[in-house]
């Protein structure tokens, strides 16, 4: 199977180097001192699980170089999706599969706004990696798992296949029986996670040790909530403690990606986190003051 990893930062680039490191045809999309650096030295990965390089590593510089795709794993910021997929168009088929494992809930459904000529499924990275330095890749903690899954059946035979690769490469790979609900219910954590240590520009231990901040950031997860359950997704009972108890776990120094956007001056996803929740709050009619707080604070601070 031909894989080409567009977006090869922490998500991509890690998955797609377990990919390669077990023989699949991996193909990774980069530019600049990235692209450089791989080419050069390979592609480097640090992680708890140790150190390997790929080398040497199969590399495109641009979308138009992809040729007769088979699956693509697509892991661009959101803001970038629209112009990717215009030009992702150009080169898959009916042969193609892309897998969009990026924050939000409904990259797919606006990836299919632009490509009619390849199926496209939502998926879910539980990952924590960043692109530390060109050409290399740092991951830490024990959770590396990828989820996905279509919309429209519990069972498809393209994914069951795409699943037992991933598996073979010693990735923790599952199709998801209710995709739908598994993307609302890291999107409920990550809403709360990433607006408010964003808007307050401290990390997760710091947020939640201040009462104030604290109950804030209760507040913020109960309007994810509310707004989940208006729309019928089959979320559980307990998904508020669920939420929280798996915040509480985060390493207290722990910083959300919006945040260290914001802190570097660059682009953010704030459209597809928060700003997804308000839209979606305002067609239901339902008052949700801190998503709409922290919202427009990135927004003019961005």
């Amino acid at each position: 199977m031909r894989i080409f990893i567009v977006g090869s930062g922490g998500v991509g680039g890690y998955f797609g180097s377990l990919l390669a490191g077990a023989g699949a045809d991996v193909t990774f999309l980069a530019r600049g001192e990235h692209l450089a650096a791989i080419r050069k030295h390979g592609l480097a990965i640090r992680s708890v699980h140790g150190e390997y390089q790929i080398k040497p590593a199969q590399t495109v510089a641009a979308i138009a170089e992809i040729t007769d795709p088979e699956l693509i794993i697509l892991a661009v910021k959101t803001y970038d999706s629209a112009d990717v997929a215009r030009q992702l168009s150009k080169v898959v088929s009916s042969n193609t599969v892309i897998i969009s494992f990026q924050n939000g809930i409904d990259n797919d459904i606006e990836i299919k706004k632009y490509i009619d000529n390849a199926k496209v499924f939502p998926g879910l990275a539980f990952l924590s990696a960043v692109r530390a330095a060109p050409g290399l890749i740092v991951q830490s903690g024990e959770l590396r798992k990828l989820v996905f899954g279509d919309r429209n059946a519990k069972d498809n035979e393209q994914l069951r296949k795409i699943e037992e690769i991933m598996r073979s490469a010693g990735i923790d790979a599952r199709i998801s029986d209710n995709i739908t609900r598994d993307l609302w219910q890291k999107f409920i954590l990550i809403n709360a996670f990433s607006g408010m240590t964003a808007v307050c520009r401290a990390s997760i231990g710091a947020v939640l040790s201040n009462p104030a901040t604290r109950k804030v950031y209760t507040r913020c997860v109960r309007e994810s909530i509310e707004v989940a359950n208006t729309l019928g997704i089959d979320i559980p009972d307990n998904m508020f403690d669920k939420v929280m108890g798996i915040t509480e776990e985060f390493t207290p120094d722990s910083k959300s990606s919006l945040l260290v956007d914001v802190e570097n001056g660059r682009p953010t996803e704030i459209e597809t986190l928060n700003g997804t929740l308000v839209r979606l709050a305002e067609q239901l009619g339902i008052d949700v003051p801190v998503n709409e707080l922290i919202y427009g604070a990135i927004k003019l601070s961005s």
